[in-house]
């Protein structure tokens, strides 16, 4: 019984979060994305990536929007390799090896 309920509330705070989503703008960005096969051969693909800003939620006038401050310390991303040694020096490498078993 419980289970079942908890896949109802689940449900009713899915609808209720699309409903809002439907409702914010979807922006559209062209990238090009390296594609590496191998042998030092690479090649490069236009890709569009389609998001949505969920900051645009504070402009929806008929949504109560609050904000709670939370620690949002994490490692930074590491996408290329000349971003290593700023990867180094500004925690992130020690904050993810705290995180895992290594």
């Amino acid at each position: 019984m419980e289970a079942e309920n908890q896949s109802e509330q689940y449900n009713k705070i899915l609808e209720a979060v699309r409903r809002v989503e439907k409702r914010i703008p979807a922006y559209v960005t062209i990238k090009n994305v390296k594609y590496l096969m191998g042998s030092g051969q690479e090649d490069i693909h236009p890709v569009a990536q389609f998001e949505k800003l969920w900051g645009d939620m504070t402009g929806l006038k008929d949504l109560k929007v609050s904000y709670a401050a939370v620690s949002r310390y994490r490692g930074q991303q590491l996408k290329e390799p000349s971003l290593l040694d700023r990867w180094l020096r500004d925690g992130s490498f020690e904050y993810l090896k705290s995180k895992t078993c290594f």
